[in-house]
C-alpha cells in the first residue's frame, strides 16, 4: 500500500511521512526533500518514496484529499521542531525577547501528533472533525517559566558559564492538581480520536513526549539555524 500525502512541507507533515517509513509503509510525495532527508532510513527499510501515484491521501495544505489536516483532524496547540506555521504567537514573541500572555494551552508534540496521524491514515480510515491536542494543561505563565528556563541553559550552554539558578532547583512548573471539571471545559473533546486509537493500536491517545522535550527540541534548532 502506498500513502499519498500532499503538502508535507512543515514539520509536522514531515514527521508523519518518516512515521509512516518506519510502519513500512510507502509514501508518494512530489517534494524531492523528503527523500533527500530521509535517505539513510530508506537504505535500510521496505518502504520507499515516490513522486507520483495514487493512493489514500493526507493532505496538510488544505488541498482536497481522504484526510485533510486542519478540517478532519484538528491539531490544536502543537509545538512545531522549527519555527514553521504551527508555532504559537507566544512562542513566536518568546523567542524574539518580546512578553506575551497567551491562553491556557494543551501541548502536544510533533512525534505524538504523527504516530497517531500515521496510523490513522496506513489504516485508511476517513474521519470527520476530530479533535487533537495534549491532555494537560499549561497556563501561559508555567509555559513561559519553563521556555524561560530551557532558553537560559541552552543559552549558557553555548558560552559554558551556566549559572546555579539555571541549573538548579527547577521543578517543573505548573505541577499542582487542578479540579479535573475545570480543564474539561476547556479543552478539546479527544474522545473521537482516543476511540479510533484504541481500535488501531490498543492504546487510544497517550502523548508521550514531555513539555521540556518539545521545548527543547524547538529551541535547539532556532539556535542552531540562528532563527532567533
Amino acid at each position: 500500500m502506498a500513502i499519498k500525502v500532499i503538502g508535507a512541507t512543515c514539520s509536522l507533515g514531515e514527521a508523519v511521512i518518516d512515521k509512516l517509513l518506519s510502519l513500512d509503509v510507502d509514501v508518494i510525495a512530489v517534494e524531492r526533500s523528503h527523500v533527500v532527508r530521509n535517505h539513510s532510513v530508506l537504505k535500510y527499510t521496505k518502504s520507499k518514496i515516490f513522486t507520483e501515484g495514487d493512493g489514500f491521501s493526507l493532505s496538510f495544505d488544505s488541498t482536497e484529499a481522504d484526510i485533510v489536516v486542519g478540517k478532519d483532524i484538528i491539531v490544536h496547540d502543537l509545538i512545531p521542531t522549527r519555527i514553521d506555521r504551527w508555532l504559537a504567537p507566544e512562542i513566536e514573541h518568546w523567542l524574539a525577547g518580546q512578553e506575551y500572555v497567551g491562553r491556557p494551552r494543551f501541548w502536544v508534540s510533533v512525534l505524538d501528533a504523527a504516530h497517531a496521524i500515521a496510523h490513522i491514515a496506513k489504516a485508511g480510515i476517513k474521519l470527520n472533525s476530530v479533535e487533537m491536542c495534549g491532555r494537560r494543561e499549561w497556563s501561559s505563565q508555567d509555559s513561559k517559566a519553563e521556555f524561560d528556563m530551557l532558553w537560559q541553559r541552552t543559552n549558557q550552554g553555548q558560552s559554558g558559564e551556566f549559572t546555579a539558578e539555571t541549573l538548579f532547583g527547577h521543578e517543573i512548573a505548573g505541577m499542582g492538581p487542578k479540579p479535573i471539571s475545570s480543564v474539561g471545559n476547556q479543552r478539546p473533546d479527544l474522545t473521537k480520536l482516543h476511540d479510533t486509537l484504541i481500535e488501531l493500536t490498543g492504546d487510544g491517545w497517550r502523548p508521550m513526549v514531555q513539555m521540556r522535550t518539545m521545548l527543547m527540541t524547538l529551541i535547539a534548532d532556532v539556535i542552531t539555524t540562528g532563527r532567533a
